[in-house]
């Protein structure tokens, strides 16, 4: 392998990591969403629980879930059913990101119905915190952000915070506030960033 050789398939996967971060920024909104969504139904809950609001948390717990879904395949489902735009063109490294949270938001949402169901959630707060720890630690590497890993690092406190605190309606709280600072917050901080050129 020739040194020109070495050179051209550094800058190509530079470039790849460049487009990755650039297709974080662009879904860096889908953070937000997701995370008022989810701390808001945290809130509710807790809220019901204490009985300052008459409410049906199934109801509240399947819009705050619904909504984001809708919210986060607009556009493959725009194409689908509608043949309009084009989501083909997704960096291969914005897909692998992509696919990355779509796999953990399928995995919460397909253990949160019957767990739900069953009347056993105690447990799922510590889930929820484990696997966003899953997804920021692979994303700092998607996406070249190093500051990623600390985020995912304080997901995976915050689980065995959640585990330790299963039994208090308190942790509805405290998963409220994990999302607020280490979801939306970081959706924020990738949104407001720019990705930095690649000098190939």
């Amino acid at each position: 392998m020739t040194e020109d050789s070495v050179r051209d398939e550094i800058a190509f996967i530079r470039r790849a990591i460049e487009r990755g971060r650039g297709y974080a920024v662009a879904r860096s909104p889908d953070f937000i969403v997701w995370g008022l969504a989810v701390a808001i139904a945290y809130l509710g809950t807790y809220a019901v629980i204490r009985g300052w609001w008459r409410a049906n948390p199934g109801w509240l717990w399947a819009a705050c879930l619904l909504a984001p879904w809708v919210y986060t395949l607009r556009r493959p489902l725009r194409h689908w059913l509608f043949r309009s735009g084009d989501w083909s063109d997704i960096p291969p490294m914005g897909r692998a990101l992509g696919m990355v949270w779509i796999g953990c938001g399928i995995f919460l949402t397909a253990l949160a119905v019957p767990a739900a169901i069953a009347g056993d959630m105690r447990w799922f707060a510590a889930v929820v915190a484990g696997t966003m720890g899953i997804g920021f630690f692979a994303s700092a590497f998607l996406c070249n952000l190093p500051w990623m890993r600390w985020v995912a690092a304080t997901w995976w406190l915050a689980e065995i915070a959640a585990y330790v605190l299963r039994n208090r309606t308190e942790v509805l709280v405290l998963m409220a506030i994990f999302m607020l600072l280490l979801f939306v917050l970081p959706g924020v901080v990738v949104m407001r960033s720019r990705p930095t050129p690649v000098n190939a």
